[in-house]
């Protein structure tokens, strides 16, 4: 049937059709508005994820061991880990900073200060290196502390090989763990802790970083699982005895 007035001809479908392509291009449409660029710029620059990231180091022949494959599947997308792992092999990294690892835990505002006298003096013991521990133990500055310690124990059955090798750090970690709850408020407890918990972290990769380059890798993830275990509800049941 033909309209009377009205030729479609090849020329004009074509013009309609570029006509209408270029309007698109300009504003889109309702049910498919136009990508930012800026959005589309950052998905394309994006890099890898943690766990993305942590999956490739666990392919290095390093980390073949069983309990290194075991650590890192239980932390598969611990930004710490990565970092640590990072740090073993000498990549760029951003360092452990012991005072952001110990503000995460949240302590309300005025509470994470440096204490004085008695207090103050075992908290320079319990965040501070093994070396600065044992000689604060031959010669205390204050009477009334609990140097006593117990060792270490293997988180959930990981790490069981690093047990003996981390000793000395876990002991200045029980000098923390043994003393600070009772020299600070309880309002101070959750900076005090995770302050602890962050110089064991440190402690134990020193420790780490006197052995060979191959075996540190799997020395830093065992650290990391002992690390992740003190700074849980199970390092709660520790700190509060």
């Amino acid at each position: 049937m033909k309209y009377p007035g009205i030729h479609f001809g090849l020329g004009s479908v074509l013009l309609g059709a570029l006509v209408l392509t270029s309007c698109g291009s300009q504003g889109g449409t309702a049910s498919t508005p136009p990508v930012p660029v800026a959005i589309t710029e950052a998905v394309a620059t994006a890099g890898p994820s943690v766990a993305e990231q942590i999956a490739e180091f666990a392919a290095r022949p390093e980390l073949q061991d069983a309990e290194s494959q075991a650590i890192l599947k239980e932390y598969a997308n611990d930004p710490l880990l990565l970092q640590g792992l990072k740090e073993a092999y000498g990549l760029p990294n951003e360092g452990l900073n012991a005072e952001a690892l110990a503000l995460q835990a949240g302590p309300a505002e005025g509470l994470s200060a440096q204490a004085t006298g008695k207090a103050g003096y075992a908290q320079s013991v319990a965040w501070g290196s093994i070396s600065h521990y044992f000689a604060e133990r031959r010669s205390p500055n204050y009477s009334g502390l609990d140097w006593n310690y117990d060792g270490c124990s293997a988180p959930k059955g990981l790490g069981l090989g690093y047990n003996t090798f981390f000793r000395n750090a876990c002991n200045v970690h029980d000098f923390g763990y043994r003393n600070l709850p009772k020299l600070r408020p309880v309002a101070y407890w959750p900076y005090n802790k995770a302050m602890t918990d962050s110089a064991f972290l440190r402690n134990m990769r020193s420790l780490c970083n006197t052995k060979s380059w191959y075996a540190r890798p799997g020395c830093y993830a065992a650290a990391q699982a002992y690390y992740s275990a003190v700074n849980s509800a199970f390092g709660w049941l520790k700190w509060h005895r």
